[in-house]
């Protein structure tokens, strides 16, 4: 496994090179935001743990709406129009009953936004003080769009503003801390970039820009030049916390990429979506992305260490 691949896709990587498929029922597999089944179907999963994606600054209304935005950000960014969800719960014994009737009014509200229905779940006892939230979605889509449908010469753009999600971690602001508690994924500009055909690859930014564009550039193996002054930031991101649209996560806005031929298009779609869109680069022949104006700089989280590929259980 190299050892220049991220932590997190080491750890995928293990688990898809022990689980080979066995059917031809995948049109997608493994790699991209969403599964991609052969009539149609779209499925996601996320999980959210107390502790590690929330704590006190998000309410219980905060997590079930936030639950739902997630799994709905990636089946938007698949061209998928979200359609049901499945719950599975992992609660401490002491969980407070009113956390619990309070997440649901939340997670019934992110069901009706995104059109979503619950379809069934699982609840079971955690042995930890920590709440383990999961939430299964799937969708419907006409056509897939994948990370790796970009080459040399798209332009990149992204959906939305950036950064303000990654600084309500850090400030008590309340238009920073929403970005954070309450993203709102632009999922129905995302169905029609797909069902217009000028989306030639996308993602969703969950990890950051720092993190998801080296993704993209990996599936659709091409560089990327970003000009990061052409990034849009948060109306209130402090200038010393710029950085932020770079390297922060939790927007949950669209990074794709458009052949220059359909700018027009793509932003008289942005306009009937009122949809902020905002080229910040274009793919190239290189290898990975770069900065016009320095070196690409690090996510500020990850989840994992490096896992040892010398080791019996990583082989």
């Amino acid at each position: 496994m190299p050892d220049d691949e991220p932590h997190e896709q080491q750890l995928i990587n293990v688990l898809v090179d022990a689980c080979p498929a066995m059917h031809d029922a995948l049109t997608i597999g493994p790699g991209d935001d969403a599964a991609w089944v052969r009539d149609g179907r779209v499925i996601t999963v996320d999980t959210m743990v107390e502790g590690v994606h929330w704590d006190d600054r998000l309410s219980a209304e905060d997590v079930g709406w936030k639950l739902v935005a997630v799994n709905a950000s990636d089946l938007g960014a698949m061209g998928a129009r979200p359609r049901w969800a499945v719950l599975s719960m992992a609660l401490p014994q002491t969980t407070d009953k009113a956390w619990i009737h309070h997440f649901a009014r939340g997670l019934s509200m992110g069901l009706r936004h995104f059109g979503m229905d619950l379809a069934g779940g699982d609840t079971v006892r955690s042995n930890n003080d920590q709440i383990v939230v999961t939430l299964t979605a799937g969708g419907e889509a006409h056509k897939p769009v994948r990370r790796a449908g970009g080459r040399p010469g798209h332009l990149i753009f992204v959906t939305g503003v950036l950064g303000g999600a990654a600084a309500g971690l850090q400030s008590d602001k309340p238009t920073l801390l929403k970005s954070l508690a309450r993203p709102a994924p632009p999922v129905g500009f995302a169905v029609a970039l797909a069902d217009n055909g000028l989306a030639q690859s996308m993602m969703d930014l969950s990890d950051g820009l720092s993190a998801d564009l080296p993704r993209l550039c990996r599936a659709s193996r091409c560089g990327a030049r970003i000009d990061s002054a052409k990034l849009p930031t948060h109306p209130d991101l402090p200038h010393r916390k710029r950085s932020l649209a770079l390297t922060g996560g939790e927007d949950y806005e669209l990074l794709f990429t458009v052949e220059e031929e359909d700018i027009e298009q793509l932003l008289s779609l942005a306009r009937s979506h009122n949809v902020q869109v905002t080229q910040i680069g274009k793919l190239t022949e290189d290898d990975g992305p770069k900065l016009l104006d320095g070196s690409w700089p690090a996510p500020d989280f990850a989840h994992f260490e490096p896992i040892d590929p010398a080791s019996e259980d990583a082989a």
